[in-house]
């Protein structure tokens, strides 16, 4: 068996055969046409074909859209795509050239659309100097000129229709456009492993909003495949292996629009409960019965995503009935809802305050705008007394005792002339003061969440996106100073560690070193994480962290804490 780094683009965990794709070669034959009109009709025929079938993608994707609020921005970006595509093919002059050849030199159809095709992509095949766009955005457009050539060459049938081979399910491709990427989805593809590209790339724009697990490989040497083999795709925490043995522990995601589990409580190998808890970004995701999310809870429900969804910020009145709806779905649902927590990479609001300053977010913009904060606690408030259910507000990027004190106030004023309503309040820690002095404000919060994220871009001196800086930054010794901090903390108030490093599975074998017991994890991988738990006991946690830290290598250290996950995870490599 083989573990192969990989870059996820879409998670999921799929299980299956894996083949080459394949693209059907095809020539245009240079010969004349007998009947120019005749040529030109047929090439008129296919062009509008093509036309009606990006006509029927885009609607799918608006149906989805209606029906999935929660995946508004990736089936945006995927409508824009092929609206683009449509507008390329309605262009006079686009079909005016082709006319022009065929009339004028009496060229087929087919060598007609080639010709204009590569006129077109060799205006477009230099990037323009200080190109903002990763990867280029004439790059985009050629790849998707030829795209385009390739749905009429079908229509002019000079080209099959694609199916999968017998038996596969998963498959591995240098290179996708979008038209084979919905093709695919078509033919019941389960996980696709593409070759390095750009964030950008329209085909990974289709990939997200088809949902289709997807991981990209950029050691070019993985595409020259001569067989098909088994293999499993964990694009959760990416990456493949190769021929595995049937007794690797691995939960599949589930095929088509399987309601997401939100949380778990799972037991160690050792006897121990850890508790895995999920993220709720829109509550459209939600979509389940109370007897379907009996006896979970909902970790964090990152109620700034309502303002992305809206496009603007909703009334006291609009946030009330939202959060009366998620209060009153399931009465024994737990749900923690963190105050609006905008900042630089989520500024939904268009603040130029926070544009102008970066470090003020969460609680410290909510109170330089305080009319925001005093509208959001008073819908959550009377959400929570006209269903008669206990609350749970976190507070964001808490660091100063004023910030806590302002806040409590506001929920006092709040519930003032009523009856007193449990209402338990925690604050978010995502600075290290913020955890070195937490032990101050414990007598007047009910629990504590660790924000691994900001933790870690501060430890590491990066920001958040550079995922492996961070990830180096937990096996750090100054990382071993902040876990043993928060353990402290925890003997007074409880301690739940989140973000998206804790859904590694190396990282959570790290944390469990320290005795944490409670995780909020992204919601898809609480599989892979229960999988890891059920396998650690105590003592395996203990030697994992000395042994890593007896490396003298960062990057070294980070790559073994990788490969011992995988290996209990799936066996030895």
């Amino acid at each position: 068996m083989r573990h192969l780094r990989a870059k996820s683009i879409y998670p999921g965990r799929v299980r299956g055969v894996m083949a080459e794709f394949r693209r059907e070669r095809f020539s245009v034959t240079e010969k004349q046409a007998e009947n120019p009109r005749a040529e030109y009709r047929h090439f008129k025929s296919a062009l509008r074909a093509a036309q009606l079938q990006l006509a029927g993608e885009k609607k799918l994707m608006l149906d989805r859209r209606r029906t999935n609020p929660g995946e508004i921005l990736a089936l945006d970006d995927a409508i824009n795509v092929l609206e683009s595509h449509i507008m390329t093919l309605e262009d006079p002059y686009f079909l005016g050239e082709i006319k022009n050849r065929i009339f004028a030199t009496g060229a087929t159809g087919a060598a007609a659309l080639g010709a204009v095709i590569s006129m077109v992509s060799r205006q477009f095949a230099f990037e323009p100097p200080g190109c903002k766009f990763e990867g280029g955005q004439n790059r985009h457009f050629v790849k998707d000129m030829t795209d385009m050539k390739r749905r009429i060459l079908y229509f002019l049938g000079l080209q099959q229709d694609f199916k999968l081979p017998e038996g596969v399910s998963i498959v591995v491709a240098p290179r996708l456009t979008v038209s084979e990427v919905l093709a695919l989805k078509r033919a019941g593809v389960r996980g696709i492993i593409i070759g390095e590209t750009s964030e950008t790339a329209h085909e990974l724009v289709m990939l997200r909003a088809m949902r289709i697990p997807c991981v990209s490989v950029s050691d070019t040497r993985f595409f020259r495949l001569r067989k098909s083999l088994p293999v499993l795709i964990d694009a959760d925490i990416g990456y493949i292996v190769l021929n595995p043995r049937r007794a690797a522990r691995f939960t599949e995601t589930p095929a088509g629009d399987t309601k997401p589990r939100w949380s778990e409580t799972v037991r160690m190998k050792s006897g121990e409960k850890i508790r895995l808890s999920g993220m709720l970004h829109f509550s459209s995701e939600l979509n389940a019965t109370p007897a379907e999310t009996a006896g979970q809870n909902i970790g964090l429900y990152r109620t700034e995503y309502q303002v992305s969804e809206a496009g603007e910020l909703p009334s006291t009145r609009q946030l009330t009935k939202q959060y009366e709806q998620l209060l009153g779905f399931d009465r024994n649902l737990e749900i923690t809802f963190r105050l609006f927590d905008f900042s630089e990479d989520k500024n939904f609001l268009k603040s130029p305050l926070i544009e102008n300053d970066r470090d003020l977010r969460g609680i410290r913009f909510l109170l330089r705008e305080k009319k925001i904060l005093e509208s959001q606690i008073t819908a959550l408030v009377k959400a929570a007394y006209d269903t008669g259910r206990p609350l749970r507000v976190l507070i964001p990027y808490l660091t100063e005792s004023r910030e806590l004190a302002a806040v409590l106030q506001i929920i006092e004023s709040a519930q003032a002339g009523r009856k007193k309503l449990p209402v338990k309040v925690g604050a978010m820690l995502e600075n290290t003061a913020a955890v070195f002095t937490a032990a101050r404000w414990a007598a007047k919060l009910d629990f504590f969440y660790a924000g691994t994220s900001d933790l870690l871009s501060s430890l590491a001196v990066e920001k958040r996106e550079h995922t492996e800086a961070l990830q180096r930054a937990l096996l750090g010794d100054a990382s071993v100073v902040l876990c043993r901090s928060l353990r402290d903390l925890a003997r007074k108030k409880p301690v739940t560690i989140c973000g998206e490093v804790a859904g590694e599975p190396w990282a959570i074998a790290w944390f469990r070193n320290f005795g944490f017991n409670d995780f909020v994890v992204p919601t898809h991988r609480i599989g892979v994480i229960s999988n890891m738990l059920q396998t650690l006991t105590a003592e395996t946690c203990r030697k994992f962290a000395q042994q890593l830290l007896k490396i003298e290598d960062e990057n070294e250290r980070l790559e073994k804490a990788r490969l011992k996950a995988l290996d209990i995870l799936y066996g030895q490599s």
